[in-house]
């Protein structure tokens, strides 16, 4: 039987039934009204049977509404269902009251609005729900022009790519010290046939050098929020023992500025000290000649003090003694 025929017979033997039961419902299909699903993954479309008493499940339809297209049938225990749609409960059977739909793999095209019809051996009912799909970044992949054996102050391209974004989303890029260098980045973005966009990024490194090679580009989408991040790290040569690349490795600034930093500092250190022995020399020196100049003043004090008594003891003497002339004539 094709699906056209079950769901004609389907329509008149609701039809019947609810005619029959036209005073009293005793059957109500309930379903969530809205539902989101992520594109690659699984989505649930929860629909559940309510009934007044026990009854037996005869069919059930899922169907999108948009395009009218049967996605599951089940009628009098024959099971017709498009690949990709099925019963939540693999092993559903008539008497399981649970009829929900299962999208096994959700993709852009399979949102929208989904109508569950159930009839029973005390009639039917239908109901509708609605299903979103949103589609997130995949984790980056990174490359590099060149790829390998890179030398010192080489340029260097280096690719970030991203693909299943549901919107045109960025991509961020970020050097080992967390600077943000996106843009110095190209970034190209292209929309897939299944809606989804596909984002490609390339960073250049100019004269790249082994003092940074680490690399982290993050994929945004376009509210803003981080869906992915890979980091790079740049695969430079080994320098060979002796080689060219290891003489200018050797001599590189990074190699001898901290010895030569250090040993500057220790040379001004010496000289500081060495100035501040010559200073306090010369004030002692200065101190010693100015002690023995007071030291050698004394005695020729002491000696011209002495002849001076002796002057004028002398002179003393000369006077206190007449002449004998003198002598003479007092007599």
């Amino acid at each position: 039987m094709t699906l056209a025929t079950s769901f004609l017979f389907f329509a008149i033997h609701f039809a019947s039934i609810g005619a029959g039961n036209s005073s009293e419902k005793f059957v109500k299909v309930e379903c969530k009204e809205e539902y989101h699903g992520v594109y690659g993954q699984q989505s649930l479309l929860q629909c559940n049977v309510k009934a007044v008493q026990n009854v037996t499940i005869s069919t059930v339809t899922w169907k999108r509404v948009e395009v009218d297209t049967l996605l599951l049938e089940y009628h009098q225990d024959t099971f017709n269902l498009i690949p990709g749609f099925e019963f939540a409960e693999p092993s559903w059977n008539k008497n399981n009251m649970n009829v929900s739909l299962l999208l096994t793999n959700t993709k852009m095209a399979d949102k929208g609005v989904y109508e569950c019809m159930v009839g029973t051996d005390r009639g039917y009912d239908k109901a509708t729900t609605s299903l979103s799909v949103t589609a997130m970044y995949l984790t980056p992949t990174m490359s590099s022009i060149p790829e390998t054996n890179i030398k010192e102050n080489t340029d260097v391209t280096i690719f970030c790519n991203s693909t299943g974004g549901q919107q045109k989303g960025l991509i961020w890029w970020f050097d080992q010290f967390g600077s943000n260098r996106t843009r110095s980045a190209e970034l190209v973005a292209k929309e897939t046939g299944d809606g989804l966009f596909n984002l490609s990024s390339r960073f250049k490194v100019l004269k790249a050098t082994s003092s940074s090679t680490n690399y982290t580009c993050k994929v945004l989408n376009v509210n803003g929020v981080e869906e992915g991040m890979a980091s790079f790290v740049i695969q430079f040569a080994v320098p060979e023992i002796g080689s060219e690349a290891a003489r200018l490795d050797s001599v590189s600034p990074t190699n001898w500025l901290a010895p030569v930093v250090v040993i500057g500092s220790l040379i001004i250190g010496l000289l500081v000290a060495l100035l501040l022995f010559r200073k306090r020399s010369a004030q002692h020196f200065v101190s010693f000649l100015t002690g023995a100049r007071r030291q050698s003043t004394f005695p020729l004090m002491s000696d011209h003090q002495t002849d001076t008594r002796h002057d004028r003891d002398v002179e003393a003497e000369g006077l206190n003694c007449d002449s004998p002339q003198d002598q003479h004539n007092s007599l």
